[in-house]
């Protein structure tokens, strides 16, 4: 007792999953292992063939063959067509139908029955319009007594296309600012830093290019499918000259890397300063780039007060106030320069310092008339054909057009180093200097042998990996640039790190190049899912005022919260529903849709949370932790069961389809679906009579039920309607963007011809001619100094000292991690091991799949990765029940012995829960590693949560210290959790099954 075991059977399952992977031709014959009495052949059998996309994980465009007999999926196989994919279809996607035929589904509205805190909720079946009425008469009763901002949506990553219809139930039905999203601690980090930087999501490099230098930092895409193709990221690290891994932990994908920079968890920052440090040493910087398209060259006057003006921020169009100490126009005795200043003087126009000319000259970042003084802008037409030799013979081998980097006309040289004398306009006179002159000089401190002594990476190692990827095999373009993970952004400090790697892509120009930072894919629309219907909502009687977006969760601690625009503080949002003193008012009721409480903060604090409102309702599959915390319950659709299209959300520049096979059972409906009818409830209607998207279309309500309005109308595709644009699909396959659309996603460099700058982010159609130089951020240029930190953060508390008595966070900067054994070093006396976790398991996608048969035969528990040395200090072995506690909670996973990571480290495993377990919260408190996390632990900019990198103890799980007298983890009522793949138990999640739960309907 207190191990685990894994039966040969469950190794067989394992082999037989993943060796229908190497099998994918069309033409072979399915191992039909879900339904009953299947044989032959499938012609012979009927079964019906079509081409859609894999949600298995909710996070690759992976492409798959659908196979239909008598109106149920029988099975379904990597797409071997599909360029961005090329059949991979991994153990979890191949597993996901049995979610669609899983016994405990969800198929019916819900309501609780008993009161909250109960084990069982007693639910009962209600039918929609109940669910509807009571949903809407809760909702409106809250907002009417306590406001909007009383509620939240809490929406988590992907299922089936949920996040539209969590984001419209907030900004239209609630009216509330308070959208919680797993955004904010998955890729949400990444993708605010790069709006800071430069543009939204940027931060995604272009890995299908098979660039000849990879960078693999933190993450690995070969077991994870992380936004590229586990079969293309191998490919590409396998064919690349210098494949170069970032990770504390020797990944599966690492072991074949030439460099492995196996840094200390938390300190991604320092190493990519030290990486800025060796391209400026060794003069591996893009100074072309650097001058004409950043703000390096722009004038800090550090004792200069900022000054600035106000504008709508893009993300929100809500006002903002800029100020900086960027020196512009509209600070400086006219005297100072040599051509006529209008007024008070332009606070656009950036000035820098010429050193040809030895004169004054400026940037204006107007977007009405951005230009460079002297200069008429128009688009870059010199350029080049992408080299595409070391691209596969497919429809990946689409040659791309780069634009050369322009020159300035008339020629200037910016000036990046020096001291300056600036007169401002009450006559006092200043030293300024160029951002890149700061930025050079904090550079200094991280030479290889500091960041070697920060990271416990040797210093040699360091020098050589950075220089092989900076040194440019085609002096034209970069090598590429850096793909990074969710690591760097689980550490408190997820702001500053991203901006840190970005920077090393600015300084030797990988941004927008061939293997570069190139951003989510654009294509016929910007954003996938079964429509985009929200703009088309008839009315926005509670959308919320610029006023009241200033009330959003955490903003008055992160004021950055609103300048984004896009989550709420989820940990703040807590404290609100906790009726903390401190809390700036109460939240009392809200929605979840695919989210969970245990991925960002403390667990056990969210739970509580949440079992403390006065109303919340959840739209899901099956009952998870989170639902045991609602009043109503929604059935919802699988991928499988609904219409939509998939546009590649890395930059892969894939467009392909998700195409309805089969009909929901019971009366599971859509996301987009549900919400749509919900709003008529609030009196919001979705469409009124006049809406044009309804226009000569008879079958209206049909086209609803199957979501194709915005393929049919708006001009999303060329095609006339959804049936075509399936067929065209159906016969085609997944369509490469930089073919259809060369000017745009074909484009490298598309700062140069106008098509980088977008009002609104990944929210325009990709056909708009935007035509406007530069970057969507307040200079126009990609911004070493961030103009838009300076301004809600002037004082710089936190960020480093660039001048005597000048502190400032505008520089990538770099702090150890709060909970480190530098910062932390009195806590590891007791708590000796630094924890970190995230680890990416192939079965299954954060807190999804744990009932499936397959994924839970192949994986029955909770793995804590530990050196075989450290365990044996400790006296634990291979499959030991292990406790992992910190200051702020203990969990129970097993020992699996690893030599990847160093001693006094784990790595644990994330958002566990028992679905066998019959009690509301399903256990999820038994071995949800964020049951052990400091909640108030965030980064200072964007809230991410720190839920990796901190410290715990580890000690062996006895009779003796285990509840119930048992190590393994049990209910509470002393039910031990599956914890074998030979467990009875999973015979009832099976096909055909009755199902354990007593509120499963057929």
């Amino acid at each position: 007792m207190g191990k685990t075991t894994v039966t040969r059977r469950a190794f067989a399952q394992l082999a037989a999953a993943t060796g229908a992977i190497a099998a994918m031709g069309v033409g072979t014959r399915p191992a039909v292992a879900l339904t009953d009495g299947n044989s032959g052949t499938a012609g012979e059998r009927g079964i019906k063939k079509i081409r859609s996309c894999c949600r298995g994980c909710g996070k690759v465009e992976c492409g798959v063959w659908v196979y239909i007999q008598d109106g149920k999926v029988v099975r379904t196989e990597g797409d071997e067509t599909c360029f961005n994919t090329m059949g991979n279809h991994c153990s979890k996607g191949q597993a996901s139908i049995q979610a669609a035929y899983h016994p405990d589904r969800i198929k019916f509205p819900m309501k609780r029955t008993n009161p909250k805190g109960s084990e069982d909720p007693g639910w009962v079946r209600i039918s929609w319009d109940e669910a509807y009425r009571t949903i809407a008469d809760n909702i409106m009763q809250l907002r009417e007594k306590y406001g909007p901002e009383s509620l939240f949506t809490w929406c988590g990553t992907g299922r089936q296309w949920c996040m539209q219809s969590d984001a419209g139930m907030a900004l239209e039905l609630f009216g509330t600012p308070n959208i919680i999203a797993a955004y904010q601690v998955c890729k949400g980090p990444r993708h605010f830093s790069s709006r800071l930087d430069n543009v939204q999501a940027w931060s995604w490099s272009e890995v299908i290019n098979h660039s000849t230098k990879y960078v693999q930092w933190a993450t690995d895409p070969s077991v994870s499918n992380y936004d590229d193709s586990s079969r293309l990221v191998i490919d590409v690290a396998r064919e690349a000259e210098a494949f170069i891994v970032v990770d504390p932990r020797l990944s599966n994908l690492g072991r074949t890397a030439k460099y492995w920079l196996n840094l200390r968890p938390g300190t991604d920052n320092a190493m990519a300063l030290g990486w800025c440090h060796i391209i400026l040493k060794h003069d591996l910087v893009d100074w072309q780039f650097v001058k004409r398209w950043s703000n390096a060259s722009f004038i800090v006057v550090p004792d200069m007060d900022p000054s600035g003006y106000t504008e709508a921020v893009q993300n929100t169009k809500s006002p903002y106030e800029y100020r900086t100490r960027l020196l512009t126009e509209a600070d400086i005795d006219p005297s100072m320069v040599d051509w006529e200043i209008e007024g008070e003087g332009n606070p656009k126009r950036y000035l820098v310092y010429d050193q040809i000319n030895r004169r004054w000259t400026y940037w204006q970042a107007d977007p009405e008339d951005a230009h460079w003084e002297g200069e008429t802008w128009t688009k870059q037409t010199s350029g080049f054909t992408q080299d595409v030799s070391r691209l596969r013979d497919d429809e990946s081998k689409v040659a791309g057009w780069i634009a050369d980097l322009s020159e300035f006309d008339p020629r200037i040289d910016p000036a990046l180093t020096g001291e300056f004398e600036v007169r401002l306009k009450d006559g006092s006179t200043h030293i300024g200097r160029p951002a890149w002159d700061l930025w050079a000089e904090y550079l200094q401190q991280f030479t290889p042998e500091r960041v070697s002594e920060i990271t416990g990476v040797d210093a040699q190692l360091i020098e050589d990996a950075v220089v092989e990827w900076a040194t440019r095999d085609d002096p034209r373009i970069p090598n590429g640039g850096i793909n990074y993970g969710l690591g760097v952004e689980h550490a408190g400090n997820s702001t500053q790190n991203c901006r840190a790697i970005m920077a090393a892509c600015a300084m030797v120009g990988a941004i927008d190049t061939p293997g570069g930072q190139r951003g989510a894919t654009n294509g016929w629309t910007e954003q996938s899912g079964p429509c985009a219907m929200l703009p088309s909502m008839a009315a926005f009687a509670f959308m919320p005022t610029p006023d009241l977006s200033l009330k959003m969760a955490g903003n008055e601690k992160m004021p950055l919260l609103y300048w984004y625009g896009v989550w709420c503080d989820a940990n703040a949002a807590m404290e609100c529903a906790h009726k903390e003193p401190d809390a700036p008012y109460e939240i009392h009721g809200g929605m979840i849709g695919s989210g969970d409480h245990m991925n960002m903060g403390n667990a056990t604090y969210n739970w509580e949370a949440l079992n403390m409102l006065d109303f919340l309702f959840e739209a899901n599959l099956w009952h998870s932790p989170t639902s045991g915390a609602a009043d109503i319950l929604l059935p919802v659709c699988h991928w499988t069961e609904i219409n939509a299209y998939r546009i590649a959300q890395g930059a892969s520049g894939g467009f392909g389809l998700c195409v309805k096979a089969v009909d929901p059972p019971g009366e599971c409906k859509s996301d987009p679906l549900y919400f749509m009818e919900l709003s008529k409830y609030f009196g919001v209607p979705a469409f009124d009579g006049d809406d044009p998207w309804l226009e000569n279309k008879p079958d209206a309500d049909l086209e609803i039920e199957n979501l194709t309005i915005q393929c049919c109308v708006q001009g999303c595709a060329p095609y006339n309607n959804w049936n075509e644009l399936e067929a065209a699909f159906q016969e085609h396959g997944w369509w490469n963007m930089k073919r259809e659309i060369p000017e745009d996603w074909g484009t490298y460099r598309r700062y140069e011809v106008g098509q980088a700058y977008r009002l609104a982010p990944h929210q325009q159609p990709a056909q708009l001619n935007i035509n406007k130089p530069g970057f969507p951020t307040p200079t126009m240029k990609h911004e070493f100094w961030c103009t838009s930190i300076e301004s809600f953060f002037p004082e710089g508390a936190d960020g480093p000292e660039l001048a005597p008595g000048f502190t400032s966070e505008a520089l990538p900067y770099y702090a150890e991690p709060a909970h480190g054994p530098v910062v932390d070093a009195e806590t590891y006396k007791e708590y000796p091991i630094t924890c970190i976790t995230g680890r990416r398991i192939p079965v299954y996608f954060h807190s999804e799949h744990r009932q499936l048969p397959w994924c839970r035969e192949l994986w029955p528990v909770p793995r804590m990765e530990i050196n075989p040395d450290t365990a044996a200090e400790l006296g634990l072995e291979q499959g030991d029940w292990a406790w992992i506690e910190s200051p702020w909670g203990k969990v129970r996973q097993t020992v699996d012995l690893y030599y990847g990571i160093k001693p006094n480290m784990i790595n644990a495993e994330h958002q566990w829960w028992y679905p066998e377990l019959a009690q509301a919260d399903k256990g999820y408190e038994l071995s949800c590693i964020n049951c052990i996390t400091d909640r108030k632990t965030q980064d200072k900019y964007n809230g991410s949560s720190n839920v990796r990198t901190y410290p715990v103890k580890v000690y062996k799980a006895t009779p003796e210290n285990s509840p119930f007298g048992n190590p393994i983890p049990c209910g509470n009522d002393g039910t031990e959790i599956i914890h074998d793949s030979s467990d009875p138990r999973l015979k009832l999640w099976e096909i055909g099954a009755a199902g354990i739960h007593p509120d499963h309907f057929e």
